[in-house]
């Protein structure tokens, strides 16, 4: 790449002194002080300093990055997927019965059985047999991954904590069972060829560990998702220059790498932004070294699960029928927990909503009332989301954090007091929003309004309520 005066054009206040491809060394200097301006000073300490560093780390780049479907023919893997999107992919869509989107998740899952297909017919040749190969599906979710890989011909079964809607639909080679997992001597498979892991969040690390137990000839196919630790708990990125979707992709491989495999990374060609997975393809070890090899997971385990008390042993212990090779793993509820914020404590929201409320009412910003004329009404201020958390005491953002929606969700949640847009609240006044919507019920209904919610503004605005009693969906 070449950098001389005349690329930068001739009005370029700075000149290129000397540069060297490899260890980069870009000197600008001011040609004439009083033309120095803001774009010259963007030029200078924006512009070429981020050059000089994507050159510097141009080769890195290029030998870390990934390419799509590398393991397996792209030429078969099209004609496959279009195959299965056929056969699968219209008929799921139409009946799918769950809230999530079958537009992404049905294709999503056609996507990654073709992967899984061509891998394990790539692995047939290497060994020469025609078998096919047998495969468990730890948190299989929707089950439709085991309904296609079962209805092209390979024997297995998924397993998840809660039931779906779709199971139901699925025809009767589809093997789909309910059970809480918790890794340990009872959460092992030896006649089962392959163990995938596809989105399995809080088992994701437990894997390459469930394959290695499982029997030497075991291999699995991980597709990280949500980033879990060994104990269950939230994955804590540990390098702040580095994403935590990178940091964890590191952590996973090393882990699968502890359990002795050769560990094959790829891409796959799905819609989901996370397509990294990682393949275990067959042991670094000889098989007489199982035993040490073990050992060694064992302390990979210890060594990244929390330090539990004897109770929490006891408790936790009870969820499996044998000793859990973590004792301080918690398997998430097979109930699954609303969190949009609609299970707060009734007490804590009125007090959140009435810090963000007085906030907004310290900017006087009077409105004229076109209705009510000579008077004026306090719209108030608006905030950030931001710095309306830092009004809330600690523990209130702990109980919102818990509810995973945070102050935003709880917000929008109270959308006949507050609007929400672009990251900033300010308050949602009656009478000057949803007209719209207003005159189309009542055109489309001749019945009057029953009012059931009381009005937040006319008991809790000092100025009361700005719009008039007819015209308010709440009851005054």
């Amino acid at each position: 790449m070449n950098l001389d005066k005349q690329s930068l054009g001739p009005n370029t206040a700075y000149g290129i002194q000397h540069h060297e491809y490899g260890s980069t060394c870009i000197n600008v200097h001011k040609s004439d002080a009083d033309n120095c301006s803001k774009s010259c000073d963007w030029l200078r300490f924006k512009f070429f300093p981020r050059l000089i560093k994507w050159m510097e780390s141009e080769n890195d780049i290029a030998s870390s990055k990934i390419s799509s479907l590398s393991l397996i023919s792209i030429e078969k893997y099209t004609l496959l997927y279009n195959r299965l999107k056929e056969k699968y992919g219209a008929k799921m869509v139409e009946i799918w019965p769950e809230n999530t989107d079958p537009a992404k998740f049905v294709y999503e899952d056609i996507a990654i059985a073709t992967y899984l297909l061509l891998l394990w017919e790539k692995e047939r040749l290497e060994k020469g047999t025609q078998e096919l190969q047998s495969f468990i599906d730890l948190g299989c979710g929707n089950g439709l991954l085991v309904h296609v890989l079962s209805s092209e011909g390979h024997r297995g079964t998924g397993i998840d904590l809660r039931r779906r809607k779709i199971w139901d639909l699925f025809s009767n080679s589809t093997h789909l069972q309910v059970s809480t997992i918790v890794p340990s001597s009872e959460t092992i498979f030896p006649g089962v060829d392959w163990i995938i892991g596809n989105h399995s969040d809080e088992l994701t690390p437990w894997i390459p560990v469930i394959a290695a137990r499982s029997s030497y000839e075991c291999r699995f196919f991980l597709l990280p998702c949500c980033a879990y630790e060994f104990d269950g708990a939230k994955y804590r990125r540990c390098n702040a220059g580095e994403s935590q979707y990178s940091e964890y992709m590191s952590y996973v491989k090393s882990v699968c790498e502890g359990c002795g495999f050769l560990t094959l990374v790829d891409r796959l060609r799905i819609p989901s932004t996370k397509r990294t997975c990682f393949i275990g393809w067959e042991r670094t070890y000889a098989k007489e070294r199982s035993v040490m090899i073990d050992a060694d997971i064992q302390k990979i385990i210890n060594a990244r699960s929390t330090i539990v008390t004897s109770f929490e042993k006891e408790t936790v212990g009870s969820e499996a029928k044998d000793d859990p090779w973590s004792s301080s793993f918690k398997p998430r509820s097979s109930v699954e927990q609303a969190r949009n914020c609609t299970q707060l404590d009734r007490e804590l929201v009125v007090n959140i909503v009435n810090v963000i409320a007085a906030h907004l009412l310290g900017v006087n910003r009077r409105i004229s009332l076109e209705w009510r004329p000579g008077e004026t009404w306090n719209a108030g201020g608006q905030i950030d989301i931001g710095e309306a958390a830092k009004l809330l005491a600690p523990e209130m953002l702990q109980h919102l954090r818990n509810e995973c929606g945070g102050l935003q969700t709880l917000l929008k949640n109270h959308n006949h007091i507050f609007f929400v847009t672009q990251g900033k609240v300010q308050f949602r006044a009656p009478g000057f929003v949803n007209k719209r919507k207003r005159v189309k019920r009542k055109r489309n209904n001749s019945e009057p309004l029953r009012k059931v919610k009381p009005c937040w503004f006319h008991k809790n605005h000092p100025d009361g309520c700005p719009a008039l009693e007819v015209d308010c969906d709440f009851q005054h």
